[in-house]
């Protein structure tokens, strides 16, 4: 049955509700602090403002749906496995972006009751898209970690959990102090590969084994790096914890344990690199590409790839200049849409792709903002009764 948008406004806005408080609650304790490469917050900023205000998310997805038989449904089904070209971390951004810009705009005009109509029946849409995709990607069909009771991030079926298990191997304390190295010089070029946010980054799980220890995954995205060839496209870690206290996650992919240092916890690891396949010949549960196991000499190859790449990647960026920088940000943070696109079982097009010339002017609008941020951020600061009864991210006026 293909799918057709159907939301009310009540919906929606308890829709807005929820990610209010799942942003607000991911904001928590988290200072901004800008890096000394990347104006990070601003091309963010600038990159929502693109995405709701010229309603390239929406024209993206719409075209998709109404030309191409784009189901989000099927998109989470597709993507329940390592090394997937979509995530958690981009369901749940395909949201809260979208509703980061619309707060942007909302703020200029000078209130929700100044949003045009047809802006408002763009949100519904896609709150209404979103509330398809992570539901059928989570093991538990919930929307959002938030909301599960243990805060996991698991979406493996029980047979892959089962097979990554057994191609798994113990491990003695000089091999976990190489492994946690290499994990570093990898976790460092990423990050400054994706204009330093986590886009190319996912920890996920925890999985309890009949033995009582849990079994955690690390995914890392190297196919769109922009310096030299790594020797993986994509690399797939795992490791089994045993007496931990806790182990949580968020819906950015970040994990959060008890002890923060498990070294000594780490029982056993596994490493692979993930079979890419064309988004739209994806098929669930038989096709979602072939796991192959690594060897501990092919990760530390891709360890010291990632530590020259670093240094050569960190020389390139230091050389551009700020709108360069703001650009390759804001790239970056409006692919989700087009991601979601190709997932399409019908080519489409009639869209144009990239950074218009219209988002190139908000560089220096947002430049002169206090440290880069818009206003409208501000208001995750008030007093949290205040958020509640009025939430952030502005409910739709009907």
């Amino acid at each position: 049955m293909v799918w057709q948008s159907n939301i009310s406004t009540e919906e929606a806005n308890e829709l807005i509700k929820i990610m209010d408080e799942n942003v607000r609650k991911n904001l928590e304790g988290r200072d901004i602090i800008e890096s000394q490469l990347f104006p990070v917050s601003t091309y963010i900023g600038i990159a929502c403002h693109q995405l709701y205000g010229q309603s390239y998310q929406y024209n993206i997805v719409k075209n998709a749906v109404e030309n191409g038989g784009l189901d989000p449904r099927d998109i989470g089904l597709k993507c329940k496995t390592v090394g997937s070209s979509l995530n958690g971390l981009a369901f749940q951004s395909f949201a809260m972006l979208y509703l980061h810009g619309r707060g942007q705009w909302i703020h200029d005009w000078g209130g929700p009751e100044k949003e045009p109509e047809e802006k408002k029946e763009e949100t519904k849409f896609i709150l209404d898209f979103f509330r398809n995709l992570n539901p059928h990607y989570r093991n538990d069909h919930l929307l959002l970690v938030d909301h599960s009771k243990d805060k996991n991030l698991r979406f493996l079926d029980k047979k892959l959990v089962e097979r990554f298990r057994g191609e798994m191997f113990e491990v003695n304390k000089k091999q976990i102090k190489g492994f946690k190295r290499i994990i570093a010089n990898i976790s460092n070029y990423g990050f400054l590969d994706k204009c330093e946010c986590r886009a190319g980054i996912l920890d996920h799980g925890p999985y309890k084994l009949d033995t009582g220890e849990l079994l955690i995954f690390k995914d890392f995205q190297f196919a769109l790096n922009k310096i030299s060839r790594c020797p993986l496209q994509n690399l797939v870690l795992a490791y089994t914890l045993k007496d931990m206290n806790s182990v949580l996650f968020n819906d950015w992919g970040t994990m959060f344990t008890d002890p923060s240092d498990f070294s000594n916890h780490i029982t056993s690891i596994g490493m692979w690199t993930h079979e890419l396949i064309m988004p739209d010949n994806l098929e669930y549960p038989n096709n979602l590409g072939n796991n192959w196991p690594i060897s501990w000499e092919t990760f530390e190859k891709v360890g010291s790839w990632s530590q020259r790449a670093l240094e050569k990647l960190y020389i390139k960026v230091s050389k551009w200049d700020y709108n360069r920088r703001c650009l390759e940000g804001v790239s970056l943070y409006i692919i989700t849409p087009m991601g979601t696109a190709l997932f399409a079982p019908v080519k489409t097009s009639g869209y144009k792709l990239g950074i218009s010339k219209e988002t190139e002017s908000y560089i220096p609008t947002f430049s002169n903002y206090p440290q880069g941020i818009h206003p409208f951020i501000l208001r995750f600061r008030r007093p949290i009764e205040v958020q509640k009864e009025d939430p952030t991210m502005y409910l739709i006026v009907e």
